[in-house]
Formats: C-alpha cells, structure tokens, sequence
C-alpha cells in the first residue's frame, strides 16, 4: 500500500536520500569542518522546531510500508542555508521548496513531481500564495545533491523569480494552482503504480508511526 506521511522528528531516519542523514539545510556553511553533531539528532530538532512555529516540513512517501522518497518545505526563517546564496528571499516568511528526493530504484521523476505537489499542497494549507526554490544550473561549481535542479523546477511549474547564472530563485504562484490536491494524488497514484506490487493511494487519512530504524 502506498501513502504520504508528514515528517515528524520520529521519521528523520525514513529521509533517505544520495547523502542521508542530510543537514543541508538545516545548517549554515561549515567552511570545511564537519559538525560533531548528530545529522539524525539535529534533522529531529530541526523538524520539531518547524511544527511547533508552521507545521509539519514536508511529506514522505511509503510503499508497503518502506520509504521511496520525500520532499522538504519550510518558511525561509528556519532554513539556516539560505544565508549562503546570494538570491536568497528577503522576507523570512517565504515558503521554501527545498529539496525532493527519490532512492534511484523508484520512478525517480513522477514520484519527485508528485512530492513537489505536495509541498505546493501543504504551502497553498498555509494560506501562501506562491512557493519558491533555490534551483542550481549547469554552471554551478559542484552543486550539493538537496538543491534541485532549475530543469526540473522549471519542468513540474516553477519560473525564474530572481536570476543568477548558477543560483537563481524560482517561483511557484500558488493562486493559479486550483488543481494542486486532484494532481498531487494523481501523480503520486501513476507514479507509485510503477512499483510491484503497489496498490492505489488511499484516499482517507494515513495512521500509524513508522517502525524504527537502526543506524549506523
């Protein structure tokens, strides 16, 4: 069976990504040295303090139980790597896509649409009226795997809202997304379908807490 979870600081381990546990941003620069905190502690944290001031940050995806992707979302205030791009939005109460991610086994494109969706979802809950990204393009030194590629944020609706040739900040206008919930559920039901043995999306609320998981 397939379902959206919301994050909550008991799921951190399920992010599960190129570079999980990834604190990306949920840290500022660290010039080179490592941090001595824990990733799985600090994301727990860091996911606490966001449902406490907004709601939960993003969703993940489930099939049978098992992670297959998530997606991040949170106002600019609590998203300390903003501080190191130069078109970083001023008003700290911007909603910020900040990263989808997908296990490269899974339909990695359609699930990471349908997740985007989501976070435009759960944005337009808010009562926002626009989503906006960071997007990196082919002329970014090494850009790290959580920034989302302009490409793609062009591909699934975002347009250029300040430009930089390697960094630009994209937008999302949440006033002309009427269909953001009937496409989210489509998306994510095409996309997940692609997985064997994979059922419909359930259309009620999902429950249950997922089971622990070990770490290394």
């Amino acid at each position: 069976m397939a379902e959206l979870r919301a994050v909550t600081p008991d799921r951190v381990a399920d992010l599960l990504s190129g570079c999980a546990p990834c604190t990306f941003w949920q840290t500022l620069p660290s010039n080179g040295h490592v941090s001595a905190d824990d990733p799985l502690e600090t994301l727990a944290d860091w996911v606490a303090r966001v449902g406490s001031d907004w709601g939960p940050p993003g969703r993940i995806a489930y099939v049978d139980g098992e992670p297959a992707g998530y997606v991040l979302v949170a106002p600019a205030r609590h998203v300390p790597r903003l501080a190191a791009f130069p078109t970083a939005p001023a008003d700290p109460a911007t909603v910020m896509l900040l990263t989808a991610a997908v296990p490269r086994r899974n339909p990695g494109t359609a699930l990471r649409k349908a997740l985007v969706q989501a976070a435009a979802k759960e944005a337009a809950r808010h009562r926002a009226r626009a989503i906006e990204a960071i997007g990196a393009r082919a002329l970014a030194r090494a850009p790290h795997g959580c920034v989302l590629q302009v490409p793609f944020l062009e591909e699934v609706g975002f347009r250029v809202e300040r430009e930089h040739p390697a960094y630009p900040r994209l937008r999302m206008d949440l006033r002309t997304a009427l269909t953001v919930r009937e496409e989210a559920a489509e998306l994510l039901s095409r996309a997940l379908a692609r997985v064997p043995g994979m059922r419909p999306v359930p259309q009620g609320p999902p429950d249950g807490a997922t089971r622990a998981r070990s770490t290394s």
